[in-house]
Order: C-alpha cells, then structure tokens, then sequence
C-alpha cells in the first residue's frame, strides 16, 4: 500500500521463501494505513494539514496496481504450492487493503469537504470532469415540469448526468430521462444520479443529496464523492460543510 510500490517498483514473480516477506511487510503496511485513518478521525478540518492530507491521498489512490499484482503473486503461489503455510493468512492480509485503504480516504474526504475544499482538484486515477451542458429547465418530455440537468464528460464517451428532482422525497422517472438522455447522446455511456438540491422547496436539509440510478434500484452516494468526483465544489453543497 505504500508509496514504493505505487511507483510501479513491486517485484514479480517472488520465490514462495518470499512468502514471510510479504506478509510481513503487507502486516505493517496495513497496520500504519489503519493508524493513519484513526489519526485522521480524530483531527477537526483545523488540526488537518493540507498539503499532508493531499500527499496521503496521493499515495493511497494509486495503489491499485501494485494491490493487484499482489493479488495475482498469492494466485501463482497457491497454483505452484497450494500447501504453503501461511498462504491463507495472506489471503486475509489482501482481503483487507482495499477496506482499510477506503477507510483512510473516507476520512480524507470528510475532512476536505468540511474545510470547504472539495472539488478543487483532480484525485489521482479519476479523469478529469467538464461540465459540457448547463440546463436550468431542461424537459425530457412536452408534458413534464423543466428541471435542471447538468451532463458532465469523463473521457471520451462516459458521460456523467444530474437531474434535478422535484420534491424533498427525491426520484425522477427513471426510464423516460434515461431514454430522452439516449436519444440525446446516441454515442456515450450515460450514467445517471437523481439530483435534490438543498433549494428543493419544503426540504429540510442544507445540503445537496444524490442518487445513482441503476433500475430496478437507486443508490445513494456521499454528496461530497459527487464533488470530488466532479470537481464541482462550487456547484454542491455537502452535509460536511453544513
């Protein structure tokens, strides 16, 4: 999980006398990710380092390679020597990084969008975002009420859709904006959240919520994610910055 490794520098390929090795290096890898995170935790947006911060997040959000490599290591040693001791125990290690590491940028977030700084950079292994569409009255049919939608372009054919809902209760016809989005961009990928902005008459909260639609079902996702993921600071409102 460290920064040697997300410099791409992990070895292929080790012996299984390598085995305690890596177990021991993944043990305290895993154990300073967790130490970090339960720092962090503790600290108000005041206490927090910027430019600490940022550098953690840095190196946690490019570990997936080497994560995956070390996946693929334990698969070889289980193929080439399936009764190793100590091969399940690094099966529970690598089961762990990817909850540990969430974890520590979890709170890396919470504390970015509590000082107000969501959204003002691209994270490491995200593209970047352009807002390529502003409609404050958009209809996806002649007989509905206009809503907003913002449609953000991630790379070349993800496109990013935010549709204002009406009421406080959240939702929008799912299938009828998803089809009118379709016709309107024949060519990309469409990926849909369900806007309630903070303005929403009769809503209670002070911040902006999302949902992704993926029907039958809709998932609800950390406004300050959306920003991040969007950079889009200037745009949403998170519960943090309430």
């Amino acid at each position: 999980m460290g920064s040697e490794r997300a410099a791409g520098q992990e070895p292929t390929g080790l012996g299984i006398e390598m085995l305690p090795v890596a177990m021991a290096g993944l043990r305290a890898e895993l154990s300073e990710a967790r130490g970090l995170a339960r720092e962090l935790a503790g600290m108000t947006p005041a206490q927090a380092d910027s430019a600490w911060c940022d550098q953690l997040e840095d190196e946690y959000q490019d570990v997936g390679a080497a994560h995956a490599e070390m996946v693929r290591q334990l698969a070889r040693w289980r193929l080439d020597h399936p009764h190793a001791p100590g091969l399940d125990e690094l099966a529970e290690l690598v089961a762990d990084v990817e909850p540990v590491r969430h974890a520590l940028l979890r709170q890396l977030a919470l504390l970015r969008c509590a000082r107000g700084t969501s959204g003002t950079r691209v994270l490491p292994g995200r593209p970047p975002a352009t807002l390529i569409r502003d409609e404050p009255q958009w209809t996806y049919s002649p007989d509905c009420a206009p809503r907003a939608l913002h449609v953000w372009r991630e790379g070349d054919t993800h496109l990013v859709a935010i549709v204002a809902t009406e009421s406080p209760e959240g939702g929008v016809p799912v299938d009828a904006v998803a089809a009118r989005l379709r016709a309107e961009y024949p060519d990309s990928e469409i990926e849909l959240f369900a806007w309630t902005p903070s303005a929403v008459p009769g809503g209670g909260d002070r911040f902006d919520r999302f949902d992704r639609e993926n029907p039958p079902t809709a998932e609800q996702v950390c406004t300050h994610d959306v920003i991040d993921r969007l950079g889009a600071g200037h745009r949403y409102r998170c519960r943090c910055q309430s």
